[in-house]
């Protein structure tokens, strides 16, 4: 049987190929970035996020990661706070993607770098992929992990919500740094809601998912955009004053089919896998992404490995994720209906141990993802 080519180089792929190479079988990663890049969300670890990470052989502390014990949700003047039920940690993309390609090729992984696919063509004998080079691939099973972007011709069935995310670091006041240090606080603003925390290199990150328009209103300014918010939210603005940016121009994204779980067809190609954000879209204030990431990838290595198709894969992957799933889309519908925010603003702030179960009840990855991933420690 040819070897599976892995498809995206972000935390599902990594996953995947650091499970594969440590089995000793040949696999080639296909990375678009040729080098070190940002990515517009994923800065919030999970405990099964740190433990999968660990069980990799990355220790996300040894990159700098933030530890975060505390979830602070504001709506106007009101705040609640609580603790977490787990360990989490903030740590950029850009480290952590980097730490797991590395991963990979430690484990013997071809990882082709400044490589994007045009296409995945079905054949007798597996797949053929072209690259934007003109050259071609040839692949038993593919393993399909291009995050929120997806490949012509296995496109995720559309969600329109009119919702952009917008994601920038900063480098805050030294009093606003101290006073956000450990915590994680969820903004909830007209459309949308937006998280702040703090990540390593002594930053903080701000995502925003607000409707498509009021970017668009504000001139399709982020300067304006955020005194907008600051207006809105004056803990925001607080944290805000005197920070400067890390980056010329924020992160950006649209069109995120939030609340998608991929469910083959019967007459689906078995030898596609779909990992990440191609098998679970969970909205973006459940901070799960990168859990998912990383579990869906070492699920899907292990059923290759195993010999198994990717319908029982997907199967077993929807069975962990359907009820988080519903949960947390229906939290994500109330934090951005106007309607519904002061209803969950006076519930959290009433009983500050419903973020607590709230957090708890999102998890899509389980703790457990199998033996393999126990036998990559140290490897």
């Amino acid at each position: 049987m040819r070897p599976p080519i892995i498809i995206g180089g972000g935390p599902a792929g990594a996953a995947a190929a650091a499970v594969i190479g440590a089995a000793g079988e040949p696999v080639t990663l296909i990375e678009r970035n040729a080098g070190p890049s940002d990515k517009v969300c994923g800065d919030f670890l999970s405990g099964n996020a740190i433990a999968a990470l660990q069980n990799l052989g990355v220790d996300p502390f040894a990159l700098g990661a933030e530890p975060l014990s505390t979830i602070r949700l504001v709506h106007r003047g009101a705040i609640a706070e609580s603790m977490l039920p787990f360990p989490a940690a903030g740590l950029s993309r850009r480290s952590l993607d980097e730490a797991l390609l590395h991963v990979a090729v430690r484990r013997g992984v071809l990882v082709r770098r400044g490589e994007t696919v045009q296409s995945v063509a079905r054949t007798d004998a597996g797949f053929v992929i072209r690259l934007g080079s003109g050259k071609t691939l040839a692949a038993g099973s593919v393993l399909l992990a291009t995050g929120k972007h997806d490949l012509r011709g296995l496109a995720r069935p559309p969600r329109a919500n009119g919702l952009l995310g917008l994601k920038m670091y900063f480098r805050l006041a030294p009093d606003q740094r101290a006073a956000l240090q450990g915590c994680i606080e969820l903004a909830l603003l007209k459309g949308g809601y937006a998280g702040l925390q703090l990540v390593e290199q002594d930053r903080a990150v701000l995502c925003t998912l607000l409707p498509a328009a009021r970017y668009r209103d504000a001139g399709r300014n982020w300067n304006v955009l955020l005194s907008e918010l600051g207006t809105e939210n004056s803990m925001l603005r607080q944290r805000l004053a005197d920070a400067v940016p890390c980056l010329p121009q924020p992160l950006a994204i649209a069109g995120t089919p939030y609340g998608h779980l991929h469910h083959a067809q019967p007459d689906a190609a078995p030898e596609i896998f779909r990992l990440g954000d191609q098998a679970c879209v969970v909205p973006s204030f459940a901070g799960d992404g990168v859990a998912i990431a990383l579990h869906s990838g070492m699920m899907a290595a292990t059923a290759w490995l195993r010999g198994e198709d990717a319908s029982r894969y997907h199967a077993e992957f929807r069975r962990h994720a359907r009820a988080p799933l519903r949960i947390a889309s229906l939290l994500h519908l109330a934090c951005q209906t106007p309607a519904m925010q002061p209803f969950v603003a006076s519930i959290a702030h009433a009983w500050p141990a419903a973020l607590r179960l709230a957090a708890s009840l999102t998890r899509v990855a389980s703790s457990g993802t199998g033996t393999t991933t126990m036998s990559l420690r140290g490897a």
